[in-house]
């Protein structure tokens, strides 16, 4: 039985949500009635099982970028069909029109009646994959325009002698340098050959393919093959793998003792990470169908890929992605919840040591993580009753759901570390946790609030502070007024609470001394409430009865009246558990300051300190300089020289977008294929195509340059939309 869904008068995006919500509770028949022009049915399905069928006329881009599933239109179809296609199959009842294939690098396609023109226009073949398109009546113009591969078969079924393939001259095959077409029972001139098409004469290897193709396509429409096979065949190809290479040489007669070179760059969405998260690779491996390689490529940088990837981090891979000078960046918030139930994380290591971690919070669950991903014996010390530190204690659970944190936490749990919960460490503690672990990692954050020295600041309340009492359920009120001193993140935290707890947007005003430093979002989201925001202002006095007295910064005279302050200038660190000989490193505010800027260490020790404690940070940040840290700690005890850091080395580059087009409804376009994959080769060949002089070829993900025929011209790298190629001097 087939799950019928209505499509009469549904919009095509909530169509194909329909599908994809029918696809995911397990129908693999899906009956679309009463289709009427919605677009881009099937785009993206990559079930190898589902079939769906279409009553009615389905509108352009039917079966974009399909992968492996079955399209079935019981009637005509219309413009772009399989465009992009990577494998599956798309039966059409009737006719259909211009630009079938577009693109097409597998799959097959099957018309029973006629088609428009521009089709199979740069179809191409994939490695094992070779498209196949077969038209039971007759094609338009440039039919298989600069086609690069796979097979195109004009079955002719009415027998038509004249215009089977289209009428105008010099257009059959234009620009072809791959691929072939087969046109039956038709007289097909030389006049119609455009620039690169050939003649050539049928095999037998040939007939067998044209065979097992026809009867495919003759199942599926009920017709007898043998009838149809049982007729002459004309047979066009490419004259060579270059069929405009005239039009290239003479620009570039002599050699300009340039060389293209194939290097892979950090990309902006990397560079602007701060864990550097390489999200052109991941998206890579997303593209080829390597799931398990791009969350393994993830679980190298981060243990919390989905609760701070996916909630609570400001996502500066989207400021930089170059992808937003086109229509809008990739959404990495979402891309990072997609793969939240895959767990590759292991251990790459199996080394040997015991590190104490003072602390539960991202920066020491990180640390720990990546310690015991090379295989030590990792036991974290947490003086609360659970762990996550501030992403537990202080962020809203309106940001980070508390079962999204504990999902990631588990994982790391998971690789064997150990936690003691409730066990606050004072410094006989510490003393004693020196003896017992190879090293010690201080985590502890910054859980101290800071308050501004004001007059009548004692009537105010530490932001941090009431953000912990809140999370457990102690704070049963704040009043009608709420005055927020400080618009950082851990406001916009408060301010949700506040909100929570019944206080009207138009009674919380934000004040501080600068422009405010939390996601500007979700500052102008809580702007849009009604909430306000007042900055640069200068506090001078908290009164008796709670009204804050301010200056502006054009000097005027301000006044705010509240029921509760709540402060969220800073916070800083508690270390009194230190000895004194380790108290050298903190500077005047209580931090913790490195000896230099590629160590954790603390002078003539074996502890290290990581997170909050020697700055506040996001917690992105944290994350990557607790890997550092984790690095730092490995290299001590084996002995080797620190790899300060995993990434490649930065270089700028420019980035050109204007190379790529913007995609028309990118919102239906899965984010792999809308990645312009910046520094990152994906293996396109576009670079092999382009090359005039056919110098360029690639083995796998192996390129080659025959440097006697290279001309140094730059063509390929012009054409990498990933300016992944760079001409060198040859010197």
């Amino acid at each position: 039985m087939a799950y019928v869904i209505d499509a009469k008068g549904i919009y095509y995006r909530d169509l194909n949500d329909k599908i994809r919500s029918a696809l995911k509770e397990g129908y693999k028949h899906i009956l679309l009635k009463n289709v009427l022009g919605q677009r881009y049915i099937g785009t993206g399905i990559n079930d190898p099982n589902a079939i769906i069928e279409i009553e009615g006329i389905p509108g352009e881009d039917l079966g974009f970028a399909l992968e492996g599933s079955k399209i079935i239109v019981k009637g005509h179809g219309q413009n772009a069909i399989g465009n992009t296609m990577d494998s599956g199959t798309i039966v059409i009842h009737g006719i259909a029109g211009d630009a079938l294939a577009y693109g097409m690098r597998g799959g097959k396609i099957f018309v029973r009646d006629d088609v428009g023109y521009r089709v199979g226009i740069h179809m191409k073949s994939y490695k094992e994959k070779v498209p196949a398109l077969v038209i039971g009546g007759t094609a338009g113009d440039f039919l298989g325009e600069y086609m690069a591969g796979g097979t195109i078969i004009v079955l002719n079924r009415n027998n038509i002698k004249d215009d089977v393939v289209g009428k105008a001259a010099s257009t059959l095959a234009t620009g072809i340098h791959g691929g072939e077409i087969f046109v039956f029972e038709s007289h097909v001139e030389q006049y119609q050959l455009g620039i690169g098409g050939a003649f050539s004469e049928v095999t037998n290897g040939d007939m067998e393919k044209i065979t097992s193709l026809v009867n495919e396509f003759c199942r599926e429409f009920d017709f007898d093959p043998g009838s149809l096979l049982e007729r002459s065949i004309v047979k066009i190809v490419p004259v060579g793998s270059r069929p405009f290479e005239n039009f290239y040489y003479p620009a570039y007669p002599v050699n300009t003792g340039l060389k293209p070179i194939h290097k892979e760059r950090k990309s902006p969405c990397e560079r602007s990470c701060p864990v550097g998260i390489p999200t052109g690779q991941f998206l890579k491996h997303i593209r080829q169908n390597h799931i398990n390689k791009a969350i393994e490529l993830l679980d190298e940088y981060t243990p919390f890929r989905n609760s701070c990837c996916g909630h609570i981090c400001p996502h500066l891979c989207m400021d930089g992605c170059t992808r937003g000078y086109l229509d809008f960046p990739i959404n990495s918030s979402e891309l990072a919840k997609m793969y939240k139930t895959h767990q590759v994380t292991f251990p790459i290591d199996n080394c040997k040591g015991s590190i104490g971690v003072i602390g539960g919070g991202p920066a020491g669950l990180s640390a720990a993580y990546f310690l015991a991903r090379l295989g030590y014996l990792v036991k974290i010390y947490e003086a609360d009753q659970e762990l996550g530190g501030k992403m537990f204690q202080v962020i809203s659970r309106e940001r980070l759901p508390l079962e999204e944190l504990r999902h990631d936490i588990k994982r790391i749990m998971d690789m064997g570390v150990e936690v003691e919960l409730n066990s606050p460490v004072d410094s006989e503690k510490f003393k004693e946790l020196m003896t017992i672990h190879d090293s010690i990692i201080i985590a502890v954050g910054a859980h101290k609030g800071m308050m501004p020295p004001v007059k009548g600041i004692d009537k105010a309340v530490s932001g941090i502070d009431f953000l912990k009492d809140y999370n457990k359920g102690k704070v049963d009120r704040l009043g009608r007024k709420v005055v927020f001193l400080g618009a950082g993140d851990a406001a916009i935290d408060g301010i949700e609470a506040a909100l929570k707890m019944g206080v009207s947007p138009e009674n919380i005003t934000v004040l501080d001394i600068k422009t405010p430093s939390g996601n500007k979002h979700e500052i102008n989201r809580l702007k849009q409430k009604g909430i306000k925001f007042e900055y640069p202002v200068f506090i001078e006095e908290i009164t008796r009865d709670g009204l804050v007295v301010a200056k502006s910064h054009m000097g005027s005279n301000l006044s705010f009246q509240a029921d509760n302050i709540l402060v969220f200038t800073s916070e800083l660190p508690v270390l009194n558990f230190i000895p004194e000989e380790l108290t050298q490193q903190k500077d005047n505010r209580g931090f913790l300051k490195p000896l230099s800027e590629k160590s954790f260490r603390v002078n003539n020790s074996n502890v290290y300190f990581v997170g909050d404690v020697s700055g506040l940070k996001l917690v992105a940040e944290n994350i990557a300089q607790a890997k550092k840290c984790a690095y730092e700690i490995h290299a001590d005890l084996q002995g080797i020289p620190n790899q300060w850091s995993n990434n490649m080395e930065e270089e700028d580059f420019i980035l050109e977008p204007y190379k790529c087009s913007p995609i028309e409804n990118p919102h239906y376009i899965e984010p792999h294929e809308r990645c312009l994959h910046c520094g990152v080769c994906i293996q396109c060949d576009e670079c092999v195509e382009a090359c005039p002089r056919g110098a360029l070829v690639r083995e796998g993900e192996e390129f080659h340059v025959n440097l006697q025929m290279c001309g140094g011209c730059g063509t390929c790298a012009a054409v990498c939309k990933g300016s992944v190629i760079q001409m060198l001097s040859r010197r």
